[in-house]
């Protein structure tokens, strides 16, 4: 059996003097799209930079198709595609010099970059865009066109970091769409997102991190079994909260709730059904109003104990 596309082995990290990952061991095979789940400072984003190879670990080992950085730099390089939190698009150039710059990164050039540069702004609909400022794109087609950046060199493995935050519904729809084609087409693809319903929607397998330790890997619906014992609620805003109320309803709240507002995403989370209703009643009683809200049949929380 040919190894997997990504393999982190007992990897360890630390990241602002803290323990940032810890002792996280998780595979990822072509063909599959795994959604790497927990709470904000729970280790998604380093997971991810260290396994593209931006953030050195601590200890373990990282390998992609069994090739390691250490080993082989560029050879690591050519094997990854990484969307870091907010992309690393130049608003002054156009969607098509943004793809050749980043393709010439990787070595590319002449009639090859060129024919790859036309292939990825098709692949994510951003032909008729080609000759546009990124400046002038959506959220949307600015992360489109992040995607488009990562698959430029073709790399088997593709990690993606927060991808649908700032996105509007239809957004999220479209990059979902995306990432089930490339793993339709063999690509192996890691994702954060601490969203459960996201992971539960676009994911082959679930990975679970709660303090940089992996607490429950399997399929969505198996994981959301598992974790039931937490109480979750899923609501929209109808106006996105000032920055100070948030920071205020969260003092309120105390360290045993969850919360966590995207835009007008809003996700509470608590230790039973009654304090769960009980912080529901105090965001209401701040004066923040829900469209709508819902209690999914299966949650995953954080302290999950279930072996891996």
């Amino acid at each position: 059996m040919p190894p997997p596309a990504l393999s982190l082995v007992d990897v360890r990290a630390r990241y602002g003097g803290r323990v940032a990952v810890d002792g996280l061991s998780l595979e990822v095979r072509r063909g599959e799209v795994v959604g790497l789940v927990g709470p904000n400072g729970s280790g998604k984003s380093t997971t991810l930079a260290v396994a593209a190879g931006v953030h050195d670990p601590a200890g373990g080992t990282v390998a992609v198709e069994g090739v390691t950085r250490a080993a082989d730099p560029a050879g690591f390089a050519r094997r990854v595609g990484f969307v870091p939190q907010g992309g690393g698009l130049y608003d002054e150039l156009t969607a098509a010099d943004n793809l050749t710059y980043f393709g010439r990164l990787y070595g590319l050039g002449g009639h090859d970059l060129r024919r790859r540069v036309v292939r990825v702004l098709a692949r994510v609909g951003l032909t008729d865009r080609a000759g546009h400022r990124v400046s002038t794109f959506s959220g949307g087609m600015r992360q489109r066109l992040n995607l488009a950046a990562a698959l430029t060199h073709d790399p088997p493995v593709l990690l993606l970091d927060e991808p649908t935050a700032a996105l509007d519904p239809a957004g999220r729809d479209a990059l979902f769409a995306d990432l089930t084609r490339l793993r339709d087409d063999g690509h192996a693809v890691l994702f954060s997102t601490h969203h459960l319903d996201e992971a539960d929607a676009g994911c082959d397998r679930v990975a679970v991190l709660d303090g940089g330790r992996l607490v429950a890997c399997g399929p969505p619906g198996e994981v959301l079994r598992r974790g039931a014992g937490r109480a979750v609620l899923y609501g929209h805003l109808r106006a996105r909260p000032p920055k100070f109320l948030q920071r205020a309803l969260r003092r309120r709240l105390g360290p045993g709730v969850e919360l966590e507002v995207t835009g007008r995403r809003l996700r509470l989370g608590a230790a039973t059904a009654a304090d769960l209703g009980a912080a529901l009643a105090a965001v209401l009683a701040e004066g923040l109003e829900l469209d709508t809200y819902r209690t999914p049949a299966g949650t995953l929380g954080r302290g999950a104990e279930d072996p891996v």
